[in-house]
Parts: C-alpha cells; structure tokens; sequence
C-alpha cells in the first residue's frame, strides 16, 4: 500500500490532449520538433508537457515520455539560459519572459517525474531510484537557473526539494546507484547525490558568485556531491557546528544549533579533506588540471574559489561583531564613475579646472544636498540620469552594506561587479564600493551587498602623458587614500583599460601630478583600482 502524497500534482483533466502518450509516439513527435529555433522548441516542449502532466496516462507510458523528452528539453534549457543569465538587474520584459518559462519547463520535468513517483506501482518498483534522481535533479536546475539569473529562490523549491529526498529515504532508494547520461561527465550518482548537488550549490553563496563561477562549481559538484553522507545523529566534525538541514522545512541546510521535526546531519569531511589537501597542493604549484580541476580552471582565481567553498561548506560562519540592522535607515546610491565623480566633487565636472577650493557654503551644500543646490547643476544631474537612487539600508559594517530597492522606486539596472557610490543617512559624505552581489527578490525588490572600497574617496581628473598625449582630455577618476591599518596603498578608481604597467599619467588629486601605475588591486565591470606612487617633479 503505498503512503499518503505530500506533492502538490496537477489535476487529471479528461479533456487533455497532448500529443504523445507514450515513449514510441513522443520520439516522434519529437522529431517535428525545431531545435534549431530553440525558442520555438522551448515552447512547444511546454506546452505540450503541461498537457501531458494533466492527462491519464498510465506509470509505465509516462516514465517513457518524459526519458525520452528529457535530452532535447536540456538542450533547449541551456540554449535559452544564454538570454537572460549574466544580466544586469532587474530583468527587462524580454529576459523575465524568457526565464520564466525556462523554470517553467523545469518544473513540468519535477512534476512528470513525481506523479510516476507517487504512483508506486509493481512496474516501477524497480526504477524508484531513477524516478526519484530525475525528481531531484529538476529541483536542482530549477533553483541552479535561479542563482544564475540572481533570482531568489522560492522557499517553496527548498521545500520540494526536501520532500522527494524524504520520499527517497522511506522508499529506501536514497543511496541506490543510478545513472544520469545527461551529466556532463560524470554518470553515476543517486537520489542523495542529486540531493547534495542542490543542497551544496544552495550553501556556497550562489548570488556572489560569477556565471563562470557558478558553472565551475556545477562542474565541481557533479564529483564532490558523493562526498557528503547524510545522517540521523549528528557526526563529530571537531569544533565545527554539525551541518543540519529540517526536512520538512523550507530552507537551506546550515551549521550551528538546529531544531525542526526532521533533523538531518550532513558529514562534510571527506569533502573538507578534498578540499584541504586541494588547496595546499595548488599552493605548491601543481596545476589545477592535474588535481582534476578542469581544463579552465586558473590560477590564482582557481584556489581563491576553493578557499572560498571550503569557508561557505565546512566552516562555521563568521558573525561580524561591527553589524548593526538599519531596517528603517535610507541611503543614497548611484552608479557610473560619472555620476559618482559628480556626487563626490559637488560639481560638474570640467576638465582639471574643476577642482578650485570650495565656499563653506558649498561645502555645507554638498553635506546637505550631496550636490550644489545651483540650477545649473540640478539640470546637469538631470541631463546626465545622474539623479540619486533611494535605498533601504539593511546591516551595515565597517566594509560593506547590506541595500534593499524597493520595486516601485527608480533606478538603475546594477550588474554585478559594478562601481557604486553610497551615502547613508547618517554620513556626511559618499563612500565608494563595489556591487559584490545582487539577487532580484520574488516581489521584484533588488537586494545589494556593497563592498566597500577603503581610503576616503576625492573626486580627480586624469590623463597620458607623452608626446601623442599633449591634446588629450583630462577624464574622471577616484582617488582612494591609503589605509595602512588595512594595508591598502593609495589608488586610483579608473574606467577599464587605463592600466599598463609603469605607465606614467597626469593627475589631478588637489593639484597637479605626476604618477606612475603600479598594479591592478581590483577589477569590476566598469572600473579598474589601480595602485600608484607619485613621481618627483
């Protein structure tokens, strides 16, 4: 007798009609099928899976269908993800529409697979395992084209996810081996591996994370997910918190004290050896390849992201004693080295004359207003969409803040990465810093961690030097002082591609000078910091 359902399923319509109701008729309509014009295919595949997910067939014909139907709609799915990942925020009409029904063909593959799940029947007895991976492994896309299109993930997909692994347990499949053809090169895996890829790409701070990222670490945990056993007790993991997750909850697995009505104990230390002796042989020059890293995978940016999966997957997070919740605090924001040069210096930006001493009064202006209250200036700001964006401040520390925009409040499209100037509510003058991640919410509101980029920032000009340099205009930059406390030597914010080494530019910080361009301390989607040393006259 098989057990109660906990899925939500659509219901059975006697009046659907799809057009296949079994393996042999769905491989051929599939041969109709446009994948060259993968918008075309995506549609039709969802459309007719809908149908198909209302329609009775029987447990053997659908488990047919949808292992038939399954390579295309990868191909297509990955195909359309290209439209809409990488994207600033939030989404235009045309990405949303397009990511939409790309998690949306997604779920019609969850749900197909669980309505055979359910159905517990003699036939499928032997396939359970499969049923459940495929259940599983839809979860996973679906939330996996989430982060990539930093959307947040609904609790509702947690709670899914939570289920089938349940399910998987009680039918006592979780463990069994099967195979995924559709992996990218590794084949074999499990219900609980299926679970574990979701559960540890869910943990390792997805929405900070690049696309090239994010498909490294996809590459990564089609190995490593097999690392992680789950169990009913706790597992001694030194002093680290136990790594628990609820299943009948709705949320990510996390370490720390835990309490829920199905506690689950997940032991990451053969993933945190894995990931130790990795790193420490990286460090002694062996290359990523040879540690089976990938191809693509460099240095130095290869260790600094297993580092980084080390502290999101088996350390306790780090509580930074200097944040303060500001549910209710505002804070300007605006974006573009222009628009932040502008909101910096006060004024409009003309060359290296732009830089006279200011008035009291303008100086009082500009703590007040962030710009001078001239008409001249306000219709400048206008003119150049420089005009400030309200923000929600939500924490705050000494390096960086925590932002929220409202859906209804203008702005900006903010990609990741990106250069970011922010003024609280209690402080006099703007701070720069970068857009270190982003995740669009389901209401629509954008959410943003700024880093903070340390030294007081002062609005400058700059240009070549040289002979071929003599008529060049002076362009806008960002001088950041030197914070020695922080070991951050003076830089200069600078639009991408001003950096050659020991290249030596005019700049204009107060007064005139004369400097050379050390290194690169940090690179954004719009910006370079570069480190300098002032030259003698």
């Amino acid at each position: 007798m098989s057990e109660p359902s906990v899925f939500r399923l659509p219901e059975i319509d006697p009046a659907a009609r799809p057009e296949f109701a079994d393996g042999a008729s769905a491989k051929a309509w599939l041969e109709h099928v446009p994948l060259a014009n993968v918008s075309a295919a995506q549609h039709q595949l969802l459309i007719q899976l809908e149908e198909f997910n209302r329609y009775a067939a029987g447990p053997e014909g659908r488990f047919a269908v949808l292992e038939t139907v399954r390579e295309a709609a990868h191909f297509v799915q990955i195909e359309q993800a290209k439209r809409f990942t990488n994207r600033a925020l939030p989404m235009q009409e045309t990405e949303t529409a397009l990511f939409e029904d790309t998690i949306e063909l997604w779920e019609q593959m969850r749900l197909g697979y669980l309505r055979c799940l359910e159905a517990d029947v003699a036939a499928l007895r032997d396939q359970r395992a499969l049923i459940a991976q495929r259940a599983l492994a839809y979860s996973g896309l679906r939330m996996f084209h989430h982060y990539r299109a930093y959307r947040q993930v609904p609790a509702r997909d947690w709670r899914n996810l939570h289920q089938v692994y349940a399910r998987a347990e009680r039918l006592g499949v979780a463990d069994q081996a099967v195979k995924d053809y559709l992996n990218r090169d590794v084949h074999d895996t499990s219900p609980r591996i299926a679970y574990m890829r979701a559960t540890l790409m869910g943990m390792c701070s997805p929405h900070e994370l690049t696309p090239r990222q994010l498909t490294f670490v996809a590459y990564l945990l089609e190995r490593w997910a097999d690392k992680v056993e789950i169990a009913r007790s706790p597992v001694a993991e030194g002093e680290v918190p136990p790594l628990t997750v609820d299943l009948a909850g709705e949320s990510c697995a996390e370490r720390g004290p835990a309490a829920g009505a199905e506690l689950r104990y997940l032991d990451a230390r053969r993933l945190a050896k894995s990931l130790r002796n990795r790193v420490a042989l990286l460090r002694k020059g062996e290359s990523p390849a040879r540690l089976a890293l990938g191809e693509d995978c460099v240095q130095p940016s290869c260790e600094q992201l297993l580092v980084f999966l080390y502290r999101q997957w088996c350390q306790a997070r780090q509580v930074r004693g200097t944040d303060r919740n500001h549910v209710s605090d505002g804070v300007q924001a605006c974006t573009s080295l222009a628009a932040i040069h502008y909101y910096v210096s006060g004024r409009v930006f003309r060359g290296a004359t732009s830089f006279k001493e200011l008035t009291v009064k303008q100086r009082d202006e500009i703590a007040t207003f962030g710009r001078l209250s001239t008409r001249d200036e306000e219709d400048y700001s206008v003119a150049q969409g420089f005009l400030l964006e309200q923000w929600q401040l939500e924490d705050e520390s000494a390096q960086g803040l925590k932002m929220l925009r409202r859906a209804g409040n203008p702005g900006r499209r903010m990609a990741q990465g990106q250069l970011v100037g922010v003024r609280p509510a209690d402080a006099k003058s703007f701070q720069i810093g970068q857009a270190r991640w982003l995740m669009a919410t389901e209401l629509g509101d954008l959410v943003c961690g700024v880093k903070l980029l340390p030294g007081l920032p002062l609005a400058a000009a700059v240009r070549g030097t040289g002979v071929n340099a003599a008529d060049e205009k002076h362009a806008q930059a960002i001088a950041l002082a030197a914070v020695p406390a922080l070991r951050a030597p003076p830089t200069l914010v600078l639009a991408p591609g001003w950096f050659r080494p020991k290249r030596v530019i005019e700049a204009v910080i107060q007064k005139p000078l004369r400097v050379r361009l050390l290194e690169v301390v940090e690179r954004g989607t719009d910006f370079e910091r570069i480190a300098y040393e002032v030259l003698a006259d």
